[in-house]
């Protein structure tokens, strides 16, 4: 008796290559990932909460050296808020270059530069987070101090070269389409803006805190528009 069998549906169905193998089709939703846009509309509504910060929040420190913790709560707010920017930030650029990756089939060279850059940017970040944790307990408040300032900057280095690494890799618009391909070298340009406004924040002129506060205000606006690209994809 012959057996029969249940041919396979189109969906499960290879197309045959040219020697007869096999060749797996692309499957639906594989370049997408449900933290796509989760990490850019996160790194977006905590860097518009800078701008917010910088301009009603009152100090956290002392203004002269050792800038001593004056309010122990508001500081861990403040200074959280700033690390979980560069690190959601840095976030979304590996998810970004994880879909570059699905897409092409390998990792180009500005791709695992990139990609490098982004995880040294969540380390350090990881060093950033600790040290306010211990600095705003009260248990190594020096040495947190210490640490914080050259960790943080650190990680905001890093993503910029994680994003002008992804400015390249992603410039021909498979992941983000040829309309939004522009995005990461433009988040990398406010990125060195937003260095330069962490800067201007301090100080005491006013022209100086608006202008650090619009910068930061964009900044975060591209960051939320990169997240609902991805939401559409």
């Amino acid at each position: 008796m012959a057996r029969t069998t249940s041919a396979p549906s189109d969906r499960d169905r290879d197309d045959p290559g040219p020697a007869g193998t096999p060749v797996p089709r692309p499957r639906t939703g594989a370049t997408g990932t449900p933290w796509g846009s989760v990490f850019p509309f996160a790194a977006g509504v905590l860097w518009v909460a800078q701008a917010l910060i910088w301009t009603v929040a009152p100090k956290v420190q002392a203004a002269e050296p050792p800038f001593a913790v004056i309010d122990r709560p508001l500081f861990a707010v403040v200074w959280s808020t700033m690390i979980g920017a560069v690190a959601c930030s840095a976030a979304a650029v590996l998810v970004l270059l994880q879909r570059q990756r699905t897409v092409e089939g390998r990792v180009s060279g500005p791709a695992g530069a990139g990609g490098l850059a982004a995880r040294a940017a969540l380390l350090s970040s990881g060093v950033a987070g600790a040290a306010v944790a211990v600095a705003a307990l009260g248990v190594a408040e020096s040495l947190g101090l210490a640490v914080l300032s050259p960790a943080l900057n650190l990680a905001g280095l890093l993503l910029l070269v994680a994003l002008s690494s992804a400015a390249v890799a992603l410039r021909r618009g498979e992941v983000l389409g040829s309309r939004w391909a522009a995005l990461p070298a433009a988040l990398a340009v406010l990125t060195l803006l937003t260095l330069g406004a962490i800067v201007g924040s301090g100080s005491t002129a006013t022209i100086g805190l608006v202008l650090a506060a619009a910068i930061v205000t964009v900044h975060g606006s591209t960051w939320l528009l990169l997240g609902w690209t991805q939401r559409r994809t």
